[in-house]
């Protein structure tokens, strides 16, 4: 038997609880667990901190998992359903002397008991760290599911509550097209009821057809037309690229989930955004199925950013049905200073077009890194002539711990990166201005950051000026 975890949880400091998602999994049907003890930091944590469930259900790995190693088996769903069920348990962190001051990491153990006697232990990582504040970078949720619009399992309110304890200034509600049942108007203004120290806005998760992918649906003004599972993908993303206003835009979502993107036989153009980071993921490197993948739609479809301003930027969405640990994704969006203090129609607007045109960052755990080429930001499109003298900026503040390697790259990056850096410590802002001399032909630059946190930026594209 054995419990599981998430790897990494992160807070903001001063938060009142957390919420941490508890699985156990076994080969022997019928076994309950009981909560015995919590310590954090190697301290034991009082009961009156902690509020579980009577008894933890263990449940039955499954035949087909094909090992006798419960967390091998979870990590197969990444490939698949991406979602395992799970009990929460919510500890009063409000309630810990000291642990606000301290902040940084901490680890959480807890031990469980079988009515039998037999003792399990489990333990994950605790971060009580801010997200990094940036007057233009904003930390936004992309993909959320919820009880009241969808199949989430929390309402709306606590979800938004749980955003904001985590540092979040932004959400959107993407329900499924078909469980929304067009009750947009309703779902739009329950949106703009929840905002308040986030911004909670609507979107739409969409089936093409036969179900052959998902597509997440930015600005949109209603859902009438909208059917779920009808329309082949490339007809939904021209007809919502096509919306008045030109502010709405289409993301691939998940794309290796379920069900997968069917990348081979369906192919399309002039969508704004590719999940690099969604849902129960395990692996970041640049080798991962999803930043492979990436790499190669950039490449595919670099050569028309100049004609339709469309291009797949780098997103993060947990697509969150509240039935598997929250993974905490970040996708950083590049707005107007003072963004914050505007209405909730302007403030959506804003969020909605940087969306369609790409000023995104994708960020595991919740660090900021991106670049900026003569002031201008991924997502940019920048006409230079041949050997024009390009300044490069680049930024990091990282929340985890440990050391990153920081690489810039151009164009496929097969022969390397043009630059790069190593950065440690949290909470430290780190910047690099070099130059570059602009190349001959139309290319593309991105940032990649790997460690215990991985980031990778949207491109910033390079045109040719005569």
């Amino acid at each position: 038997m054995q419990i599981i975890l998430p790897e990494f949880l992160r807070w903001q400091p001063g938060v009142d609880q957390w919420a941490i998602p508890v699985s156990a999994w076994g080969r022997e049907p019928g076994r309950h667990l009981r909560l015995r003890r919590v310590w954090l930091d190697g301290r034991p944590i009082d009961r009156y901190n902690i509020i579980f469930p009577l008894v933890l259900p263990v449940y039955l790995l499954p035949a087909r998992a094909g090992t006798a190693d419960p967390l091998a088996f979870l990590r197969t769903l990444a490939a698949g359903d991406n979602r395992y069920p799970c009990s929460w348990l919510f500890i009063k962190a409000a309630g810990l002397p000291g642990l606000q001051v301290a902040g940084g990491g901490h680890t959480l153990e807890l031990e469980f008991v079988t009515f039998g006697g037999r003792l399990y232990r489990a333990a994950t990582t605790i971060l009580v760290a801010p997200l990094p504040v940036h007057p233009r970078w904003q930390p936004v949720e992309l993909q959320m599911h919820n009880a009241c619009h969808d199949d989430g399992h929390w309402p709306p309110a606590a979800i938004v509550k749980e955003l904001a304890d985590r540092g979040y200034r932004a959400l959107y509600f993407t329900p499924h097209a078909d469980l929304l049942a067009g009750f947009w108007e309703g779902f739009a203004g329950r949106c703009r009821e929840l905002s308040g120290i986030i911004a909670v806005f609507p979107g739409l998760e969409l089936a093409t057809r036969n179900s052959a992918g998902h597509l997440l649906l930015y600005g949109l003004a209603d859902v009438e037309g909208w059917e779920n599972a009808r329309d082949p993908g490339q007809e939904i993303i021209d007809r919502v690229n096509s919306l008045p206003g030109f502010s709405a835009s289409v993301t691939i979502s998940h794309p290796f989930g379920r069900p997968p993107w069917p990348w081979e036989t369906e192919p399309v153009l002039n969508y704004s955004g590719l999940e690099v980071f969604s849902g129960l993921q395990w692996h970041f490197d640049l080798q991962s199925r999803p930043l492979e993948l990436w790499r190669l739609e950039v490449a595919r479809l670099a050569g028309r950013i100049a004609q339709t301003g469309f291009f797949p930027s780098a997103r993060a969405g947990s697509d969150w049905h509240q039935i598997l640990p929250y993974q905490g994704y970040v996708t950083y969006v590049y707005l107007p200073e003072g963004w914050a203090g505007l209405p909730w129609d302007a403030k959506k607007y804003l969020l909605d077009l940087a969306l369609r045109r790409g000023h995104t960052v994708a960020s595991h755990h919740g660090g900021l890194g991106y670049f900026l080429i003569n002031g201008q930001p991924p997502g940019a499109l920048i006409n230079l002539p041949p050997g024009a003298v390009m300044e490069i900026e680049i930024a990091w503040q990282g929340i985890v711990a440990g050391k990153h390697q920081l690489f810039l790259f151009q164009g496929n990056h097969s022969e390397g990166p043009v630059w790069q850096a190593e950065a440690t410590g949290t909470g430290k802002r780190y910047t690099w201005t070099f130059k570059l001399s602009a190349p001959g032909e139309p290319s593309y630059y991105w940032l990649y950051v790997s460690g215990p946190d991985q980031v990778l930026t949207s491109p910033v594209f390079i045109g040719l000026r005569k």
